[in-house]
């Protein structure tokens, strides 16, 4: 089977793979598995033709599952995913397959079984020594010989390997010792061996009706081990080959070379292949290269496979146990010596683990032990290295994107008593789950209890699950646990970022947990000067009322009531809100500190900034008096410091322009000719060559201020978002016109160039996330 299986791969990859130079094996690797997948079926029917029937069937099945594991993984176009397995789980399974290879080389070569017990000892080493003594010394002068040479011959193995046949002869002879138990058996003798001499009776020996499918059964978990431990070949034959060769490796194409070689062999009862990557290096070393050079080497393995049987009893077990003892040292090696300073203490504890129980408990027991090992190592490393809270900072020198607020409302936020000092933000990273969701909790906790009675104590908490790649149930619902605890202890507005429109990275419904209103927290027009401040449930507020008390922390324990007044009033501020971005939550969060000092500026700033684009929205027209008035008011909010008449003129330099839905505003790379005022609607600016990058624009700001002035290309694609929007555009020739004839007003743009830069250079996207916000 081993030649056979040898063939069929050589044969395929002669045709199917992308090297011209490719050597195919069958797995030697696998070797164990087939002993514990041999163990299971005469377990199960003893010795006899039916067993070897079940044991050729479930040797065809196993190729069968690799092969079509190894064909959809390459027609998916999915070969990346046999890197996804923890390396050391890996490395844990060679180990405990170099011990399954060194106890099968005991067996082997002593004609008995091994077993980790003083009688397995006993029966397979103590009484059969004279057997294993040539193994141990053909063992260790071939370490000799490697060492002496320091591995400067690829050949040495190889050419030693074949030598150990004749040089056991020759031992015999010269010690004049018997042939008894150092040989292989002939395949066949007249005591009735259930191996015919006919060399295709190897294709008749299953017959259905004789399968136990109980044997079948219990071996799934065996042909589940085997299928991943064979999938790790690939991964590191063929790159470490294209290296070697100097070619572009198609791992796609070549997993699906290596799916129809293990397919073919399944359907024949064969064993598993693959590219093996020594034996190609010597090939190509050699020059061995093309089709014809591959269909030679198909045609000796041919006449090996219909010769080797009967050649195969004058071959001495020595030979065989050395070369299974010689790669099964290597394998363990490998997986357990040279692995030490590539991992840490956790993850060498695993490989540890993995070979032990594969020694012990089988390769089942392994597959088990390996899962084990990379959730635990998972676990304890994400609480050990990764540290849920990725920085906490106080959002005093952080902008958000409602940079054109009234004066009033401005010197609000920047206060240093009543401002954005007041705002703080914790942003988490990694994935936060039930090992380090309580760190996080208690250190949100602890930080704002350090804070409490100081003059930066929060009014308002953000946290910002940006970064954060996923969040398990019981880290979901330790959050929304830890939200109750910031609101009622600490008595602040508790504000949730989740990243993206659809929500929390979890499939606990952690935005309904948290999120005790999303409503705003005024809506345009709502109230006067003269209306008193009323709350969701009626509570009126006299003028001896502290307004900061009340809304700060009466309004957090109000409860929703049925009897809602309709007249203008102020909503209640929720204790908790869930905003999509992190511009978003600041904005609210602003918001709330400038109706805890007074609502009348929070509306009056809402009125003025949306008063266009609310109108615009429900269809109504303006009169050109009043689009020239909002012009004025948003050209004083611009331009503070400039007087009446400085407006008036700065408002005749600008012409009227209306775009509809879809209208593209300009391109990234055209000129920049002018610069414009929206008056309503909205726009979206947005980076061509980066997927995802937006901004919207609001009424009142103001685009293309920096490349008129600058004369830089357009840096971003502005398009119309709204149903309509009305702009006002200041073209490059007035600019020119007004710096030649009033350089004072013109100073005006200048200074609004400043603050548009200094807006985009504190904007809280650059100070949290190191993410530019789009240039406009």
């Amino acid at each position: 089977m081993y030649l056979f299986s040898t063939l069929i791969a050589q044969l395929v990859f002669t045709f199917k793979s992308k090297f011209s130079n490719g050597i195919g094996l069958q797995m030697v690797e696998n070797v164990p598995f087939f002993l514990e997948l041999a163990r299971i079926v005469i377990e199960e029917q003893g010795h006899g033709r039916s067993a070897l029937s079940t044991l050729f069937f479930i040797f065809g099945l196993s190729s069968l599952i690799v092969g079509s594991v190894f064909y959809l993984l390459g027609k998916m176009s999915m070969g990346k995913i046999v890197y996804f397995f923890p390396s050391h789980v890996l490395v844990g399974c060679i180990g405990g397959i170099g011990v399954f290879i060194i106890t099968t080389a005991l067996e082997v070569s002593t004609n008995a079984t091994f077993h980790f017990t003083m009688e397995g000892i006993e029966n397979c080493i103590i009484k059969h020594f004279h057997l294993l003594l040539p193994v141990i010394m053909f063992e260790l002068l071939l370490r000799l010989l490697m060492y002496a040479t320091m591995q400067k011959y690829p050949l040495l193995t190889p050419i030693y390997y074949c030598l150990i046949t004749p040089a056991f002869y020759l031992m015999l002879w010269g010690f004049d010792v018997g042939y008894d138990g150092y040989f292989f058996p002939p395949l066949a003798s007249s005591s009735g061996s259930v191996v015919s001499q006919d060399l295709l009776d190897m294709f008749k020996v299953i017959d259905m009706t004789t399968i136990s499918y109980r044997a079948v059964v219990r071996s799934l978990p065996t042909i589940l081990s085997l299928t991943a431990f064979s999938l790790i070949h690939v991964p590191i034959n063929i790159p470490a080959f294209a290296i070697s060769t100097n070619v572009e490796p198609d791992m796609n194409c070549e997993l699906m070379a290596h799916g129809y070689s293990n397919f073919l062999a399944g359907i024949f009862g064969g064993l598993q292949n693959y590219m093996t990557y020594s034996n190609s290096v010597i090939y190509a070393k050699a020059n061995g290269n093309g089709v014809w050079s591959s269909l030679g080497i198909v045609a000796t393995t041919s006449l090996l496979f219909c010769q080797g049987p009967t050649l195969a009893s004058y071959v001495p077990r020595c030979m065989a146990g050395t070369l299974l003892l010689h790669v099964g040292i290597d394998l363990f090696v490998e997986g357990v010596y040279e692995s030490f300073h590539d991992y840490d203490r956790l993850e060498y504890s695993g490989i540890w683990l993995i070979t032990i129980v594969m020694c012990l408990f089988g390769m089942e027991a392994a597959l088990i032990a390996g899962i084990i090992a990379a959730l635990s190592t998972y676990a304890v490393q994400s609480i050990t290295y990764q540290y849920p809270i990725r920085g906490a900072m106080s959002a005093a020198r952080l902008r958000s994107s409602a940079w054109n607020r009234s004066a009033e409302a401005e010197s609000i936020l920047v206060d240093k008593q009543k401002g954005r000092q007041r705002i703080y933000v914790f942003q988490m990273q990694g994935h936060i789950f039930f090992g380090n969701a309580t760190t996080f909790s208690d250190d949100v906790k602890a930080s704002l209890m350090q804070k409490r009675g100081t003059d930066c104590q929060p009014l308002v908490v953000i946290l910002d699950f940006t970064p954060v790649l996923g969040i398990d149930s019981s880290a979901a619902q330790t959050i929304a646990k830890l939200k109750d605890a910031i609101s009622n202890k600490f008595d602040v507005v508790v504000i949730f970022v989740t990243g993206n429109e659809e929500g929390f990275p979890c499939t606990y419904n952690l935005t309904q947990k948290v999120s005790s209103s999303n409503k705003q927290l005024l809506q345009p027009n709502d109230i006067d000067d003269d209306d008193p401040i009323v709350f969701e449930h009626g509570e009126c507020l006299d003028d001896n009322m502290s307004i900061g008390d009340s809304l700060a922390s009466r309004a957090l324990h109000l409860t929703a009531s049925k009897h809602v007044h309709k007249c203008n009033v102020i909503e209640e501020i929720p204790n908790s809100r869930v905003c999509s971005t992190l511009d978003d939550a600041l904005v609210f969060a602003e918001d709330v500190l400038i109706a805890i000092e007074d609502p009348h500026v929070l509306q009056n700033d809402v009125n003025e900034r949306f008063r266009y684009s609310q109108r615009s929205s429900s269809s109504q027209s303006f009169s050109k008096s009043a689009e020239a008035s909002g012009v004025k008011l948003y050209l004083e909010s611009l331009c503070p410091n400039a007087s009446a008449d400085d407006i008036n003129k700065l408002s005749t330099l600008l012409s009227r322009e209306k775009y509809n839905y879809g209208d593209v505003i300009w391109e990234q790379g055209d000129t920049s000719d002018c610069l414009k005022l929206l008056l309503s609607g909205s726009l979206i600016s947005l980076l061509e060559d980066e997927h995802g990058a937006t901004e919207t624009i609001h009424p009142g700001s103001t685009i293309g201020e920096l490349g008129l002035v600058n004369g830089t290309f357009r840096l971003t694609t502005v398009k119309v978002l709204s149903g309509e929007a009305v702009l006002y555009n200041l073209s490059k020739e007035n600019w020119e016109h007004l710096a030649n004839s009033d350089p004072r007003i013109a100073r005006f743009i200048d200074l609004l160039v400043v603050r548009y830069l200094s807006h985009r250079v504190q904007h809280v996207s650059n100070r949290i996330l190191d993410k530019r916000s789009l240039p406009v």
